[in-house]
Formats: C-alpha cells, sequence, structure tokens
C-alpha cells in the first residue's frame, strides 16, 4: 500500500470519529426535563416544601456524567423559586429520575390556587455534564402541560 493511501485512510478516520463525536455532543446539547411528580410535603403561611422528581432523557450515545443542576420555576415570569438536584449519570439513550426539594414562594401560589385561570408555568435550569476531555453547562426549559401546572399551583 502506498504511503498516499495510509494517509488518505488516517485521515477518513479521524473524520469519521470527528464527525460522529461532534454529533454525539450536539445531541447531547439537546437533554429533554420534564416533571414526573410534585408532591406538597409541608405548607406554612410563607412557603410550600414540594418533594419533586424530575426525569432527564438522554438522546445521544454517550453516557453522560450531570453535574449539579440549578433549576428555578417561575409563574407567569415570576419567581417561584429554586431548586437543586445532585449529580447523577444519565445512560446512553436512556432517562434518569432525579427527587429534590423545592422550596415556593405561598405569595405566587395563593394568587393563582383558587383560580381555573392557569397560568404559565416555565421550568429553567442549567445542567453541567462532563463529557470526555471536557466539561459543559447546558441551560435546559420545559414548559409544564396545563394539567401538570394545575397540579403543581393546586398541590394535587
Amino acid at each position: 500500500m502506498k504511503r498516499n493511501s495510509k494517509i488518505a485512510i488516517v485521515c477518513i478516520i479521524v473524520a469519521a470519529v470527528g464527525a460522529f463525536g461532534y454529533f454525539q455532543f450536539v445531541s447531547a446539547t439537546h437533554l429533554h426535563v420534564s416533571i414526573l411528580e410534585s408532591k406538597v410535603v409541608q405548607k406554612t403561611n410563607d412557603s410550600t416544601l414540594y418533594d419533586m422528581k424530575l426525569q432527564f432523557n438522554n438522546p445521544s450515545l454517550l453516557v453522560l456524567n450531570l453535574g449539579q443542576t440549578d433549576f428555578v420555576v417561575t409563574i407567569d415570569g415570576q419567581n417561584l423559586g429554586t431548586g437543586t438536584l445532585q449529580p447523577s449519570v444519565i445512560p446512553s439513550m436512556g432517562n434518569t429520575v432525579s427527587k429534590t426539594p423545592f422550596l415556593a414562594d405561598n405569595s405566587l401560589i395563593t394568587k393563582y390556587d383558587k383560580s381555573d385561570n392557569i397560568p404559565n408555568v416555565k421550568l429553567t435550569g442549567t445542567s453541567k455534564y462532563d463529557l470526555l476531555f471536557a466539561s459543559v453547562s447546558i441551560p435546559f426549559t420545559y414548559y409544564p402541560t396545563q394539567e401538570e401546572a394545575r397540579e403543581f399551583i393546586h398541590g394535587t
């Protein structure tokens, strides 16, 4: 085999591995987050403590080491409260469920508690991943369905 043929084969292999890595990285940045459950644990005059379960779906072929994840829940653009998920591992093409406490401000909840008009609820956050040779912070946003938002606000 000629020297030029060997160089061409090595270049093709390096390009294929690089393309595969890039597409897996892009796929990992499209992590899907959803609220599986939110139960009221304790309610006081000022705040409500929820026990939330969030599910993270990994669409890539890479195993993702999910670092500490900070998130915020807002209602109609107003900060309802913040939370932090502890590190976990998401298998390739799989999902993981993380359980976390979440402390909500009752002044916003009581504003919508008796109303049938469900406001826009949004969960946003930033996940930190350790991918092979790099650490990446990736923002995510989740808009609960009307039913999920109703259950969250009414505490059912």
